[in-house]
């Protein structure tokens, strides 16, 4: 089989990683507080064995393939390196549900599930049949000292995250954030898990209003196709490099 093919095919894997990550993407753009995904990549020299990064997380097949390192051998292969979690805020929604909730800036909301603490940015909250106030999912949303319990009554939250009901506060949002070298990773239905939060001292929240997916589903839309193009680049050039064999056993085959 001719060796070129691997690097090529290398690429068209790594590719079709990147098209599920878009995939994902496009598929949460009406998640609210979701975080889009970006793959990362990285180059493999065939004989030094070492990493290097060729390649920035939005590269194609292309670029990959026309890469040419220093070192004993020419040849480089490509693969997945990390999903990196892009947490610029998405755009804000009015919903007129005063327990809804939309954060400006950084940081979380804290969320006690059967797993432990996780964190999110979706503010979609509710109240279960406790009247705690829970997430959209049913995670408890926590407040600063604890579960938030809300008896009946009209309820105003502040921008510091301070409830108050008929005009007498019951208790106070948890907002943390994280440093940004020390992130959260993602963990399942929206909620992120991992890192050393630190109390926010002064959050600024919106009640009636929630935060959406960060998603921009038009540039997403085009990566995807440049995507698939690249792939089926790649497609092609397995398919042409392995008829140039066929064709060269064929002949030798003649010689004979």
């Amino acid at each position: 089989m001719n060796r070129a093919i691997y690097p090529i095919l290398s690429g068209a894997v790594a590719q079709e990683k990147q098209l599920q990550v878009f995939a994902n993407n496009l598929a949460n753009v009406n998640t609210a507080g979701f975080k889009q995904d970006q793959q990362g990549f990285r180059g493999l020299l065939a004989r030094a064995g070492s990493p290097a990064v060729i390649s920035s997380p939005m590269s194609g097949i292309p670029s990959t393939i026309a890469s040419r390192p220093t070192g004993p051998t020419e040849r480089v292969f490509v693969e997945p390196h990390g999903v990196r979690t892009a947490f610029e805020p998405g755009r804000i929604r009015i919903t007129g549900n005063p327990l809804d909730l939309a954060l400006q800036g950084k940081g979380f909301f804290e969320v006690k599930t059967s797993e432990g603490i996780r964190y999110t940015r979706n503010g979609m909250f509710s109240l279960d049949n406790q009247r705690r106030l829970v997430t959209n999912v049913g995670h408890i949303v926590m407040g600063t000292k604890g579960e938030l319990k809300v008896p009946p009554g009209t309820v105003q939250i502040n921008a510091q995250g301070t409830i108050e009901v008929d005009g007498k506060q019951i208790g106070t949002i948890k907002v943390v954030e994280f440093p940004d070298a020390q992130m959260p990773q993602k963990f399942t239905e929206g909620l992120f898990t991992g890192g050393s939060p630190k109390v926010t001292a002064d959050p600024q929240l919106q009640s009636g209003h929630i935060e959406e997916s960060n998603v921009n589903s038009l540039g997403e839309m085009v990566k995807m196709i440049q995507g698939m193009r690249s792939y089926e680049s790649a497609q092609k050039l397995i398919q042409t490099l392995d008829n140039m064999t066929q064709t060269a056993i064929q002949d030798l085959g003649r010689v004979q």
